[in-house]
């Protein structure tokens, strides 16, 4: 079952993405950037960005340390929003950041959830490792971004694949769940609240979201910072719908 009290993982990440934590974050910035992860997800960004015909606005939803900034090309804005304070200040001279190649970065702190963007609009919106894993993505936040988007944007996200992470007993107790009685499946359901998501369950949730079409993929990390496999997706508003990224 989809998590959507957005507030407790909020507040858990000021607790724990600290001064300590953040600066723990930046030296694996370092590792991160020639990892295979790393050479996986930063050429997607990167692909996006320049299939624009025009430079572009985009927004990061939890841009942490600004780990991808020095990726994004065609970009005359950024805009990276992060509810710990102690990350955007590393975000303020990010990983390789020589190679940044964006104008100008505006730093929000806060949580997207709450934030008022007003009248601002983006043509790429991205979040990697976040949504999904860290906070939830209920459907109220994808209308949200959505409408974040200009007509022709997109948004590409990856959430944690919850198949991946499924031991032995997991496994036989959801195989038993159809017969189980009503108050064994309330306790299931409740130990079982995620903010992961199946690959059918992300397919269901773009089908009855916004969006005007996606596409999913899935990527099994390398163990080299990240765990298990995550299915990554992208979501396009309007006249784009001839663009693919994932083959």
């Amino acid at each position: 079952m989809l998590n959507t009290n957005y507030r407790e993982f909020d507040a858990k990440a000021i607790q724990l993405y600290d001064d300590t934590y953040s600066e723990e974050y930046r030296e694996f910035d370092y590792k991160y950037v020639v990892s295979p992860d790393y050479a996986h997800f930063a050429p997607v960004v990167k692909k996006i960005t320049k299939s624009f015909t025009d430079p572009i606005k985009v927004l990061e939803i939890g841009c942490g340390t600004g780990r991808y900034f020095h990726v994004l090309e065609n970009t005359e804005e950024l805009t990276g929003i992060d509810i710990s304070e102690s990350m955007l200040n590393m975000a303020k001279e990010p990983v390789r950041s020589s190679d940044v190649k964006v104008p100008i970065i505006n730093l929000i702190q806060g949580s997207v959830f709450e934030h008022d963007f007003g009248t601002e609009k983006f043509d790429f919106i991205f979040s990697i490792g976040v949504l999904g894993e860290h906070t939830p993505l209920p459907q109220d936040l994808c209308h949200k971004i959505y409408n974040l988007l200009n007509d022709g944007g997109c948004f590409y996200f990856t959430v944690v694949d919850i198949d991946d992470r499924k031991n032995v007993k997991r496994k036989i107790a959801e195989a038993a769940y159809p017969f189980l009685p009503a108050r064994i499946k309330q306790v299931l359901d409740k130990r079982w609240e995620s903010n992961y998501f199946t690959k059918a369950e992300l397919i269901e949730h773009m089908k009855v979201g916004p969006f005007d079409a996606f596409e999913v993929s899935n990527y099994k990390a390398d163990n080299s910072g990240w765990t298990g496999a995550h299915h990554e997706c992208i979501g396009y508003k309007g006249n784009n719908l001839t663009k693919r990224f994932f083959e």
